[in-house]
């Protein structure tokens, strides 16, 4: 995907900016933060990318179907289709298949930042299913069970929190992969991959710190949102939602750099 594509920064003020910091051993927050300013217009188009919003939506109404007495009925009413009794890949199958079928359905949407937004979604609900569960290969009730835990206000908390988390690392690292690779060894920044993985993992605690901009907003937005339609959250209420996380997250980000983390 992107990190693969776009080679070296570009050679622009901010972006060399970027590489300073790299070089110059600065924090994860500061790096992450010049990033957030340099590409800045990313994340502006993210604000309103229906491919990102559209991944929302699904998992927002992928915790209302949770609590439908049809569990497998209501998800292919978002076009989730899943097997009867889903286990935990079924399900992230079927979100990441309902993404991809929406951008065959709206040739020319497909975005990277999409892209982004799906994997971090099949990500999201690995994760937390897994942990509800304590185990990868749980099925039928059990699974649903965790994903209805979600259907709550303090579930969609964490639910958004880590979602969000997972989507601005990979919007960091999609302008950072391969920048970060010419650093390691010789007088680089990092003396060695080890050094260069600690980053990376700084990097991912940095996000999930800046994440929680969103966690007590996200619980907020989805209990007022499902109280109002009957169907639960609507594509529109999703959109409205995600420009506002991504709002909040892009000055987190900035505020978060501009102090050194």
């Amino acid at each position: 995907m992107g990190s693969v594509r776009l080679g070296r920064l570009p050679d622009t003020k901010p972006w060399r900016q970027v590489v300073a910091h790299i070089a110059g051993g600065d924090s994860a927050a500061v790096v992450a933060g010049a990033v957030s300013h340099a590409a800045v217009q990313g994340l502006e188009r993210g604000v309103w990318d229906p491919g990102v919003s559209r991944v929302v939506f699904l998992l927002a109404r992928t915790a209302v179907a949770a609590r439908a007495a049809d569990f497998v009925a209501a998800l292919a009413e978002i076009d989730v289709r899943v097997p009867d009794a889903p286990d935990l890949f079924d399900l992230t199958v079927g979100l990441t298949a309902a993404v991809q079928d929406w951008h065959t359905a709206h040739p020319g949407r497909r975005t990277d930042l999409g892209e982004m937004a799906a994997l971090a979604a099949a990500e999201c609900l690995t994760a937390l299913v897994g942990d509800r569960t304590a185990e990868l290969f749980a099925t039928g009730e059990r699974v649903r069970n965790a994903v209805r835990d979600f259907a709550t206000e303090n579930g969609f908390k964490a639910l958004g929190h880590d979602y969000f988390a997972r989507f601005v690392r990979r919007f960091l690292l999609y302008h950072l992969g391969r920048e970060l690779s010419q650093h390691v060894g010789g007088a680089g920044r990092f003396a060695d991959h080890s050094a260069h993985a600690q980053f990376v993992a700084d990097l991912d605690t940095h996000c999930r710190e800046a994440a929680a901009v969103v966690h007590t907003f996200a619980g907020e937005w989805y209990n007022k949102s499902r109280s109002r339609f009957l169907g639960g959250v609507t594509e529109r209420q999703a959109a409205g939602f995600t420009a506002r996380c991504l709002e909040k997250l892009r000055g987190e980000l900035h505020r978060r750099g501009t102090r050194g983390g």
